[in-house]
């Protein structure tokens, strides 16, 4: 806020983003009003829909997403780290009319649409060693067979006592089912059942580690996804 004597006398109003009023002793006082955050340019839009696109998850996904971002492994805790670490990579923005050229007066959603690569899409985000697994999906009988060789030697990033867990996702039913399979220190042969509601085209499966103090993980790799 700014004051100043006019010796025109009072000011009333409102110029662009500046309100001017009266005070006593004569004075007039000026403010600034806050500017529109709202996107307006094409490059500050596309990051609104991909922004967008990776907020949608933000509840049906929130088990694995809690387990995945522990915070303090260099990502943010929980949503945010998980945000961080999809929105740049695991999402294309494609305009929604591709024909029609870019308005600056409409929304974000309406002018693109956010496409996430599945495959890209990381549950988890840290500095432990990718796990070596393999899974055989059996979809008749909705089944998922993990298979692990245990690991004797510990190594920097990579000890025996780290939990490995599998994320199962529908993401055309907006179902997420989180399993622990076992450590990285154990031989692991552990057959997962999943329901009718996660069969079919929609469903993908990621694997990471968790150290035992919960406080890092390792990337997560996308091990099946189904054939749209």
């Amino acid at each position: 806020m700014a004051e100043f004597v006019n010796p025109l006398g009072k000011i009333r109003g409102k110029f662009g983003n500046v309100i001017t009023y009266g005070g006593p002793s004569g004075k007039n006082y000026c403010r600034g009003t806050s500017i529109s955050r709202k996107p307006s340019q094409e490059p500050q839009k596309r990051q609104s829909a991909a922004f967008g696109t990776i907020t949608e998850r933000k509840i049906w996904m929130r088990n694995a997403v809690q387990l995945g971002f522990p915070g303090g492994n260099g990502y943010p805790k929980g949503f945010r780290g998980f945000t961080s670490a999809n929105v740049m990579d695991a999402v294309t923005v494609e305009k929604a009319n591709p024909e029609k050229p870019f308005n600056s007066r409409k929304k974000a959603v309406k002018e693109f649409n956010g496409v996430i690569n599945y495959e890209k899409l990381r549950v988890a985000a840290g500095s432990l060693v990718i796990p070596e697994i393999r899974a055989e999906v059996d979809m008749e009988n909705r089944r998922i067979f993990f298979t692990h060789e245990k690991e004797e030697i510990e190594s920097v990033d990579c000890f025996l006592d780290d939990k490995i867990y599998a994320v199962l996702l529908c993401k055309t039913k907006y179902i997420c089912r989180v399993e622990e399979l076992g450590l990285r220190g154990e031989t692991i042969e552990k057959s997962v059942n999943f329901s009718e509601k996660i069969a079919g085209e929609g469903l993908v499966i990621y694997v990471f580690a968790k150290n035992a103090d919960g406080k890092d993980v390792s990337d997560s790799v996308c091990l099946w996804e189904a054939e749209s």
